[in-house]
């Protein structure tokens, strides 16, 4: 029996792309709606301008996190797993 030489890396797809691309995103919906319920200041240049704004966003952020997170682990776990079945075949 061998043992795992290492960890391969996360290939770097359009699909990874985008689901980083909807995390920023996420990340900057949430910063804005938290900044704004904290400070009372916008993040952007006028949005949020209101209470209901600021937690629409901040929920709408903390949901988008989630999912991109989500699929992230999707994206990167079948990577993991094929290269453990190559172990076990030597």
């Amino acid at each position: 029996m061998m043992l795992p030489t290492g960890r391969k890396r996360l290939q770097l797809t359009p699909r990874v792309f985008m689901w980083l691309g909807l995390d920023v995103f996420g990340m900057l919906l949430f910063a804005a709606g938290a900044m704004f319920l904290a400070n009372g200041e916008a993040l952007l240049v006028k949005f949020p301008t209101s209470i209901v704004e600021s937690a629409v966003s901040l929920v709408a952020g903390g949901v988008l996190m989630l999912i991109a997170a989500a699929n992230l682990l999707r994206e990167a776990l079948p990577q993991a797993d094929r290269s453990k079945d190559k172990d076990f075949k030597k």
